[in-house]
Formats: C-alpha cells, structure tokens, sequence
C-alpha cells in the first residue's frame, strides 16, 4: 500500500515552527517504518509556512488572501492518481485547523478509503485546541496502533473478558456456598 507524508509550518504558529519540517519528516518516517510502510520521495509534501485554516487550492477557486496550501493540493492529487492509502502526519492539526477544510478532509479520506498514520501522544495535547479540534474532526480516519499492536490489544481484552467471566462464575459459586452454610 502506498503511504504518503504530509509535513507543514506556519510562520504564525512560534510552537510549531520551532518543531521544523526536518524533524517532522524524521519523526513521520519513523512511525512510516514501524507501521511497515514505504514513502516514496514523491509522496513527501511539504508547505511551508502557510496556516492550517488555508484551504488546499485545489478545493477553491480562489482565497481573498491569494493563500493557499499547494502541498495539500498535491496530496489530494496523489490520493486520487497514485492510489495512496496511507496519509502520515506528526500532529492531526498539521493537515488543517478550520472546520470546513477538516470536514472535507474526513468525507475526502472515507471516500477514497485513506486513513491518517499519527503517534498517540498527538491525542494528548490538552491544552492545544487546534490539535484537540483537528482530532474530533478526523478521529474516524485516525490511526495509532500497527497491526501488531492491534492483535495484541485484541488478546489482552479477549484474556481480560474470558478473566472476568470466571471471576463471575466463583463469585455465584461462593455466593452459593454462602447461602447453604446460612440455611
């Protein structure tokens, strides 16, 4: 399956630019690596400094700003045209932070069965609203685990069921014993 890495900065945003679209892209490569998937040189795209609520031009037919984001088009070209399946961002609010681009985002992926590759200490930023907003918005699409990762979760919570399934039935055992040694 083919992956692509969507990296962006803003001039704006002094938090974000100081983690810098090198570190994006080693941190987004890593977590390509872990999930077994291969990015292509052509499939890194890259805006720099530009903010998350421009629209990717490709969805607009013009901004009064005259701003908006040509990676973002890019991508979505390659979802249509190379068949990416897999889009990885270091944080969720990377893509976009307005709502309309977010929600195009979300139905854009359903459609073209995309899902977003992201690290879960993205989801823990609390005191980011744009982060936590973009998360709402794209939770759906959103991927954490490797498929490894989900096996195992998978086991433990059927071990964990299977556990307190026996529990339930000492405790009706003991119950009854409890019941006969009171008659």
């Amino acid at each position: 399956m083919k992956a692509a890495i969507y990296i962006r900065t803003c001039k704006q945003d002094k938090a974000h630019h100081a983690y810098n679209l090198q570190k994006q892209e080693q941190h987004t490569r890593e977590l390509a690596r872990r999930h077994g998937l291969r990015v292509a040189f052509e499939h890194v795209f890259c805006d720099l400094d530009y903010p998350g609520d421009a629209p990717p031009g490709c969805w607009t037919q013009y901004d009064d700003q005259g701003l908006t984001r040509p990676a973002l088009s890019a991508l979505i070209h390659a979802i249509e045209e190379d068949d990416v399946r897999y889009v990885i961002v270091r944080r969720m609010d990377r893509l976009a932070t307005a709502s309309e681009t977010l929600t195009n985002l979300l139905h854009f992926f359903v459609q073209q069965h995309v899902q977003i590759l992201a690290t879960p200490e993205s989801g823990t930023t609390a005191n980011d609203l744009s982060e936590s907003f973009a998360i709402s918005i794209l939770a759906p699409v959103i991927r954490y685990d490797t498929e490894e990762e989900q096996e195992r979760k998978a086991k433990l919570r059927t071990r964990k069921i299977e556990e307190i399934e026996r529990l339930k039935d000492k405790i009706i055992r003991l119950e009854a014993e409890i019941k006969e040694l009171e008659a």
